[in-house]
């Protein structure tokens, strides 16, 4: 069983990889936010800052996959609440922390072999995650792929933009054609409107 004070530290950590990306962060910054002794972290995380952001970053995507996978036959509701998600944390933030897996992969993190491994695998997990939800409606599983790939650089690519542009309109328009996509996806695949959006 994870800690208490493990967990408080993952949970920091993906914060400040949000906002600031692995080269961003230090470990006084982390604790600070995880408001724990520095001597603890490395209690916890004898690896450092590469094992700190790997278990974040890891984390997040574990996280998100089972948000993504416990609404099944419902992925229009779950693709809107994903977009809702990062606009409301932004909003919340000031537009200053985005995603822990898309922040330290843009930020050169990515030249750490294993922390950009774990962003691969993060990805991955969402991926499977959405393939699976519209394979289970009846989409082809390579199908189910592709769009999956494509909500899921969609949301980050929007992400990016909403922070830069220090507006939750990209994330919105992007939500919207991501809901045509699977619409037109679903239709190909000769399935109805039973996963249409609740009024």
């Amino acid at each position: 069983m994870v800690s208490e004070s493990r967990r408080r530290i993952e949970v920091a950590a993906a914060g400040l990889l949000a906002r600031h990306g692995y080269h961003g962060f230090g470990l006084k910054k982390l604790s600070e936010a995880a408001g724990l002794p520095y001597g603890s972290i490395y209690h916890h995380f004898p690896g450092g800052k590469e094992e700190i952001a790997i278990a974040a970053i890891t984390g997040t995507g574990v996280l998100s996959g089972r948000m993504i996978a416990a609404a099944p036959r419902e992925v229009f509701a779950t693709t809107a609440a994903l977009f809702e998600f990062m606009a409301g944390k932004l909003g919340v933030s000031d537009f200053a922390e985005g995603c822990p897996v898309g922040t330290p992969a843009l930020d050169g993190g990515s030249d750490v072999a294993a922390v950009r491994a774990a962003c691969v695998a993060a990805f991955e997990v969402m991926e499977r995650a959405y393939a699976s939800l519209l394979a289970d409606l009846g989409v082809d599983a390579d199908r189910a792929r592709e769009v999956a790939t494509t909500v899921v650089a969609a949301y980050e690519g929007a992400t990016i933009l909403a922070r830069v542009r220090q507006s939750d309109a990209p994330l919105r328009t992007v939500a919207e054609g991501m809901e045509r996509l699977i619409r037109i996806t679903l239709a190909e695949a000769g399935i109805g409107e039973r996963s249409a959006p609740r009024p």
